[in-house]
Order: C-alpha cells, then structure tokens, then sequence
C-alpha cells in the first residue's frame, strides 16, 4: 500500500516536471529589428521595402491596430514578387486570430493573381505559408530554399 502510494507520488511529480519544462518554447521579447537584420540578410535587404500601415489596411485588408507590432516588407525594386511579415500577437490577443488574418491575406493574393502577370513567380506565393512561433507570426513569399532558410533563422532567434 506505502509503495502505491510512494509510486503515484513520484509519477505525479515526473509529470509535473514534464509540464514545466515543455511550457513555451520560444521567446517573445525580440524586437521587430532584430527580424528585419537577420531576413533582410537571407532576402536581398537591399531590394526590400518596408510598407507603412496604409499598405496594411489597404492592401492587406488588414487593421494595423491589431496587432502588438509588425514588419511588412517587399520587394519594390526587382522583378520577383519576394516579400516577408511578421506580427507580434498583441498584449491579450489570441496567436489564431493573427494567423487567421495572415492566412486570409495570402488567399486574398491568390485569388487576385492573374496568370499572364510573371507566371515563373507563381509558386512561390502557391507555397507560402503562415508559421507561428510563440507570439510571433510569419509569412514568406520567396523561393523554397530562402523560405525555409528563414524559417530556420527565426526559429534559431525565438529559441528559449
């Protein structure tokens, strides 16, 4: 009976410190620029340009007010439709929501593409995606190996 006792004791803590220590993964005090130098650095900063809050809600159909900061830029000087976001989750939002919008504005690009308009650019905005990381949200618009070599870049900078 002690050794029941003694074993569901020592599960229950097992399990409590398993929970402690797959609480967040990621942290949520990096700064916008931090972000903006390490991208820019994968995504030709040079040939991006960082868009304003009436590219936001113009544009992007989105409130800029929705949002605990932001990062939008694209590129503005090349031929190719390469672009980058990230959002921070506001204060007491919710991560879905901001994903949500982030998900709605790159069906809203889909749907709005016409074909004839650089069709070798096409799959890159078919394989974006929205990635969350913490308080952070992410969209990239660029070729497989950039995409994924961000992702990997923002991953290594929200790493606890």
């Amino acid at each position: 009976m002690k050794i029941n006792r003694l074993l569901a004791a020592l599960l229950l803590l097992s399990l409590l410190f398993c929970l402690c220590a797959c609480g967040a993964k990621y942290r949520d005090d990096v700064p916008l620029s931090r972000f903006i130098a390490v991208i820019d650095s994968r995504m030709g900063g040079d040939d991006l340009a960082e868009m304003n809050s009436g590219y936001i809600s113009g544009a992007m159909h989105l409130d800029p007010n929705s949002f605990g900061g932001y990062v939008v830029k694209l590129n503005a000087k090349g031929v190719n439709i390469d672009e980058y976001g990230v959002f921070r989750t506001p204060e007491n939002g919710k991560v879905s929501d901001v994903k949500d919008a982030l998900e709605g504005y790159l069906k809203l690009r889909r749907d709005s593409w016409m074909k004839e308009y650089m069709p070798e650019e096409k799959p890159k905005l078919d394989k974006a995606e929205v990635k969350v990381y913490g308080a952070y949200v992410l969209y990239v618009i660029a070729s497989d190996d950039i995409r994924e070599a961000v992702y990997q870049d923002v991953e290594k900078i929200l790493k606890k």
